[in-house]
């Protein structure tokens, strides 16, 4: 383990080295121990690795005006050289990094910053979060819209865009409404749902859509199939963070817990068959609070 500044906003994990932002500072762990670290102007945002250099964003937020000032995109080695930073007036929610590095902005210009040059989407409002997978790049909007890196728009829903997760057949988009809406790549709406506010969501294993929703007193964990029906749902403290990888999936909470689901023992005790369905849910949820590796 290793002792960072402050709170951790992102994690980039590159070989054996960890990279985080942390407060006002980026840092790179390597076995528990941290080798560099550098203060960053406002706070440390974002996190990618683009040809072969660490890049982080950093936001300055003016108090008085209640918004962001001037935001920053910069340019390490892997062994902590300062080899560039540009500064600029709209705050990056969104980056990702492939051939090309893509940031997704807010006020004032919105849009999109693809390897420094800027780019209208089909949205003149400003981006809010974003998501990728192969060649894929998916923006969501303060204005419901929902768009792509080609400047087309996918869907308009009636609430911001809090969140995106998306395969290579279909997105789920979560609202600050508190729904979640899915489509695919038509346009075609294959699902929606409506709760409290959702706090995380991934896709995982066998096309799982899992969610954390947070009613400001409990909090509860959503597990869908593809056809947005609950398969299993359990109230749990607030749900913070989630990711998914190859056949796992973890959710973070407030209360410090790390709850970590492996396809094959889920998958197992999905097939189990109580005597009825209340009993089948009811027994799902203790052991979706109770799995774990």
């Amino acid at each position: 383990t290793a002792q960072c500044q402050d709170r951790i906003e992102s994690i980039l994990r590159i070989d054996n080295s960890v990279i985080v932002t942390t407060g006002l500072h980026i840092s790179l762990v390597q076995e528990g121990e941290i080798k560099w670290s550098h203060a960053l102007e406002g706070s440390a945002d974002l996190l990618a690795f683009h040809d072969g250099n660490v890049v982080a964003t950093s936001s300055v937020y003016d108090i008085e005006h209640g918004d962001f000032m001037e935001s920053a995109i910069w340019k390490f080695s892997i062994d902590g050289e300062l080899l560039d930073v540009v500064r600029f007036d709209e705050r990056p929610w969104f980056m990702h990094a492939d051939d090309n590095l893509t940031l997704g902005l807010g006020r004032p210009k919105c849009g999109a910053l693809v390897n420094g040059k800027h780019q209208s989407l089909a949205s003149d409002y400003p981006v809010t979060c974003g998501t990728a997978i192969s060649d894929k790049i998916l923006f969501g909007h303060a204005d419901g819209a929902i768009s792509n890196a080609d400047g087309t728009k996918l869907s308009n829903e009636s609430a911001a865009i809090e969140s995106l997760s998306c395969t290579n057949e279909f997105f789920v988009a979560a609202l600050e409404s508190g729904d979640l809406v899915s489509y695919d790549f038509k346009s075609n709406q294959l699902w929606k749902s409506q709760g409290a506010p959702v706090t995380t969501q991934s896709l995982g294993f066998s096309g799982l859509h899992w969610c954390g929703r947070w009613n400001g007193m409990v909090g509860v964990v959503e597990v869908r199939d593809q056809q947005g029906q609950i398969i299993v749902d359990a109230e749990t403290s607030r749900p913070r963070v989630s990711t998914s990888i190859e056949d796992r999936i973890a959710i973070g909470f407030e209360d410090g817990q790390i709850l970590v689901w492996e396809k094959k023992l889920f998958e197992r005790r999905l097939e189990e068959k109580p005597t009825n369905t209340n009993e089948r849910k009811s027994a799902l949820a203790a052991k979706l609070r109770s799995l774990r590796e």
